[in-house]
């Protein structure tokens, strides 16, 4: 019997729904939203005061850039996100930081050539591709690397038990107090999982297992909360 087939879905019509309230909907239904974004900046190893070039995979609203730009001020960000109604957003939020910072609208292994970067991160985004889509895009942000450069990753996972699946999402939900989607019944799970029916999240340790078949030998999980993670690679 063939698999059932998934709804037929435009993700740039969704992020472009989701952009108004996208910031507030994330905070209020992702309990340590805020830790999620500073554990990647902290996993930058080079010092504020050096020159960076720096490259955000979905950069959505700009939440992480502007924590990024604020950190490094002598850095240099471009940024790429599949959805207008974002990257509208965004310029808006980063207006203070116009001069360095350039956004485009484009996918996310849609990989500038020619100059390495110093930096690449993406925070819950690459979830969005296929399986086949992330590897290849793993390949790509190792060769897009200076030696010595950072990729940062903290994005949406599956249990590596399925078993603990509904144990999460009830934990998520009790500390999602002001968020009406953690109140409605299923929770935060429902929530999930709906976005589950478009999105292909795997294993964290099945992402790991990518990134050292990409090439990165050094490689850690400095956080983790239930299914989200940030993973630190340096080449």
């Amino acid at each position: 019997m063939a698999p059932p087939r998934r709804p037929r879905h435009n993700p740039r019509q969704e992020f472009d729904r989701e952009a108004r309230h996208y910031d507030r909907d994330a905070s209020a239904t992702m309990p340590r939203y805020a830790e999620l974004h500073r554990m990647l900046a902290w996993g930058v190893p080079h010092l504020p005061t050096r020159p960076l070039r720096v490259l955000e995979l979905g950069s959505g609203t700009g939440t992480l850039t502007a924590l990024l730009l604020e950190t490094f001020p002598h850095a240099r960000l471009l940024g790429l996100d599949l959805s207008p109604a974002m990257v509208t957003l965004a310029r808006r939020k980063l207006n203070h930081w116009k001069d360095r910072v350039e956004l485009r609208v484009g996918e996310l292994d849609e990989i500038p050539q020619g100059e390495p970067f110093d930096v690449i991160v993406s925070c819950l985004a690459i979830h969005h591709l296929p399986d086949t889509r992330k590897q290849r895009l793993f390949a790509r942000v190792f060769g897009a690397l200076n030696p010595g450069g950072y990729f940062g990753d903290g994005d949406d996972h599956l249990p590596e038990d399925s078993r603990f699946d509904e144990r999460f999402s009830a934990l998520a939900s009790g500390l999602s107090p002001r968020s009406s989607l953690a109140r409605a019944p299923g929770g935060l799970q429902k929530v999930w999982h709906e976005h589950e029916l478009f999105d292909h999240p795997v294993p964290l340790s099945r992402e790991v297992q990518w990134l050292r078949e990409a090439g990165f030998v050094h490689l850690d999980t400095p956080w983790r909360f239930f299914n989200q993670a940030v993973v630190w690679a340096y080449r």
